[in-house]
């Protein structure tokens, strides 16, 4: 299983600093193109949660000189884009036509780099900011996310929900987005990514024309605001409510750059949503507890967290959970059995695959990975420490979870 030679990405810096990184597709009609910054929810000024977010529907939002806003413009020109906030990174991206590629990455860097952001648009994102807010606190199933980080991660800027809330919004001002605007161009790192059509000449063109030249990223990799999250305690057992409701089992995992965090990855599959998971069986085949549930792995710049969600029904909650516990132990235990090890390699290799074959997704990776570890994301690289993963590592990941979880569960709204 491997990658095409076609598919290499190079990295070239612009005169003030910022990496570019590129993979060229000759003759492919389409173009993917992200600017990543290195600052997100995890950087929020104090008393102003949701800021990076609520800068990042003003960046999309706010007219650039001739009146209309960036995504209005791509999407005139038939492509589509979007942004997104998560603890530690702010992106916006679109895939668009090569031939309108030069043109949508200049208009993307003068979004960033020179927005026109007024008290006017300030108060209308603000407002459907607020409805997004309500929205999420509507699906316990959203709810429960921001729950189980606020568990994981207590008193830390990790553990903050990235969109705020209600108060928070409220109170954010103009200057403060401003402020954490420049601030991040200012100290994070800034990183461009993309994959498409776009002769890496003519992205280099269209970013200079878009003023990102004059850009100096400060730090090469993302700041740990707030500092390395202080040790757990033990966690109380889980209020099962009286109705249907969500459940996540989580604990701490490994940070971006720690080659553990591969171990990580595949107990995420071994106890995933996948017919062939070890969970699958005894949840859905054997005990008929659960329909819906996933688990996964994600890293940040100094720690990681590992979920395990579910749906849960009435009565079945504690059941439930002893089997995820039970499963855990005999994993940490005894290990993977082979078969299940194999399966889950090939699971994860090829969702590394999936991501790294499509223009977008290998857009957005790149760019966040690179923030996240000032190295150039190697999808052949991830899927050869995959394989070299032995059973004793997984073992581990899975004492490692165990000996910390901790559980929320969420029903209805609250």
């Amino acid at each position: 299983m491997g990658l095409r030679m076609t598919d290499t990405m190079t990295r070239h810096r612009l005169d003030g600093g910022v990496p570019v990184l590129s993979v060229t597709r000759p003759g492919h009609r389409l173009t993917a193109i992200s600017l990543t910054l290195g600052s997100g929810a995890r950087h929020d000024p104090p008393q102003a949660a949701g800021a990076f977010h609520l800068l990042e529907h003003l960046l999309m939002s706010a007219p650039l000189r001739g009146g209309r806003s960036v995504a209005e413009r791509i999407e005139r020109l038939g492509g589509v884009c979007n942004a997104q906030t998560g603890p530690e990174s702010l992106v916006l991206h679109a895939q668009i036509l090569t031939d309108h590629a030069p043109t949508v990455a200049t208009m993307l860097c003068e979004a960033l780099v020179s927005p026109v952001i007024d008290d006017a648009i300030l108060d209308s994102e603000r407002r459907v900011v607020l409805q997004e807010i309500a929205a999420a606190s509507a699906d316990p199933a959203d709810v429960v996310q921001d729950a189980i980080l606020g568990a994981l991660f207590p008193r830390h800027p990790l553990g903050s929900p990235v969109a705020g809330d209600v108060a928070s919004v409220r109170s954010v001002t103009l200057g403060q987005l401003i402020a954490a605007r420049q601030g991040a161009l200012d100290h994070g790192p800034v990183v461009v990514s993309c994959v498409g059509g776009l002769p890496a000449d003519e992205l280099h063109a269209a970013l200079d024309a878009g003023g990102l030249t004059g850009c100096r990223p400060g730090a090469p990799v993302v700041r740990a605001a707030g500092g390395r999250p202080a040790p757990l305690r033990c966690a109380p057992e889980p209020a099962w409510p009286p109705t249907f409701a969500w459940m996540i089992a989580g604990a701490r995992a490994p940070a971006a750059h720690d080659p553990d965090r591969f171990a990580s990855i595949l107990l995420g599959h071994l106890l995933g949503s996948s017919p062939c998971s070890l969970l699958y069986r005894r949840l859905r085949g054997e005990q008929g507890l659960a329909y819906a549930f996933r688990a996964w792995s994600r890293s940040y710049s100094d720690c990681g967290a590992w979920r395990f969600m579910a749906g849960v029904d009435v009565g079945n909650g504690p059941r439930l959970l002893d089997t995820v516990r039970q499963t855990l132990a005999e994993v940490a235990q005894q290990g993977p059995d082979s078969e299940s090890h194999r399966a889950a390699v090939q699971q994860a290799s090829t969702q590394v695959l999936m991501e790294a074959e499509s223009s977008i997704d290998r857009s957005l990776s790149s760019g966040i990975h690179y923030t996240l570890t000032g190295q150039m994301w190697d999808p052949a690289e991830d899927i050869s420490h995959l394989r070299r993963v032995t059973a004793e590592e997984v073992a581990a990941a899975a004492a490692s979870v165990l000996d910390s979880l901790v559980v929320v569960t969420r029903s209805g709204g609250a």
